[in-house]
């Protein structure tokens, strides 16, 4: 087997260019009698990095064809220079109007949380009217039992004086009927029934009275939770507003960074395109000093 080493492969190659030949693998392999690809690839690698490099100032180019290459070139990192810093200006764009619409993200986020401390302040209020209707309204119902209780222990009176004069006055009149002298009597006991009678329609509007109060109170017990269930709706309506733009300031932010991220590769591949636009600059200056 042939020995692959450094200067085998190179004299081979140097052999076989010289013959006109292009110094491949398989003809350095064929050249040497032998040897693995893996090495030889690697030593010829070794060998053309070594070799001289050929200047294009070295060889002799129409200037025509140097200056439509060096146009051509120019050409292109204009425009891709071009090209950045108007992707560069359209992202400064973006992110002013993103900043513009995270500002007023803000100002509207302020102005929910002002309207939900308000709609809290007022919930409070109202809890605490409803408290108080409560209180007037539990004070009220009792005062109105005691005095419905009054009231009907003074009907059941009523009804036991007038349930009495009703007794005493048909006696009456039976005795009446037997003995005229009773007549005054009766007159008595008559003036005594209306006045049982008087005295149970003033019991019954004293009653009515009552009743009409205590259904006052109860409306109103019914209203304070009317107001109070209204707050509460009020303030879940702003709670969940304020999650919305929440959401929307954080979309906002997420746009921005995107946007950041597009700025840092359009500054990049300006960057790119300034040094790739110098190092053309460079390579045509010799070109223009070996045009004849």
């Amino acid at each position: 087997m042939a020995l692959v080493t450094f200067e085998s492969v190179a004299s081979a190659a140097e052999t076989l260019q010289a013959a006109g030949r292009r110094p491949s693998v398989r003809a350095v392999i064929d050249a040497l009698g032998g040897g693995s690809p893996n090495s030889v690839l690697k030593l010829l690698g070794e060998w053309k990095a070594g070799r001289p490099v050929v200047r294009i100032a070295d060889t002799e180019l129409d200037h025509r064809i140097t200056d439509a290459i060096r146009t051509q070139m120019q050409r292109v990192a204009e425009q891709a220079a071009a090209a950045a810093e108007e992707r560069a200006s359209e992202l400064n764009e973006d992110l002013q109007a993103l900043a513009e619409a995270q500002a007023a993200a803000e100002q509207q986020i302020a102005g929910l949380t002002a309207e939900r401390d308000s709609a809290l302040a007022q919930a409070a209020d109202f809890v605490e009217q409803l408290k108080e209707a409560q209180a007037d309204g539990e004070r009220a119902a009792a005062h109105a039992d005691q005095a419905l209780a009054a009231v009907r222990q003074d009907l059941v009176g009523e009804r036991e004086r007038l349930e009495a004069a009703t007794g005493a006055l048909a006696r009456a009149e039976v005795r009446l009927e037997a003995v005229p002298a009773l007549q005054g009597e009766v007159d008595r006991l008559r003036a005594a029934l209306e006045s049982s009678q008087q005295a149970r329609q003033g019991a019954e509007q004293a009653a009515a009275v009552v009743t009409a109060k205590l259904e006052a109170s109860e409306r109103r017990a019914s209203e304070a939770d009317a107001r109070t269930a209204k707050a509460d709706a009020k303030v879940d309506a702003l709670g969940q507003d304020l999650a919305g733009v929440n959401a929307a300031l954080q979309a906002c932010q997420g746009r921005l960074e995107a946007a950041a991220r597009e700025v840092g590769a359009a500054e990049a591949a300006a960057k790119k395109s300034g040094q790739e636009l110098a190092d053309l600059k460079r390579q045509a200056a010799p070109q223009k000093r070996a045009v004849p």
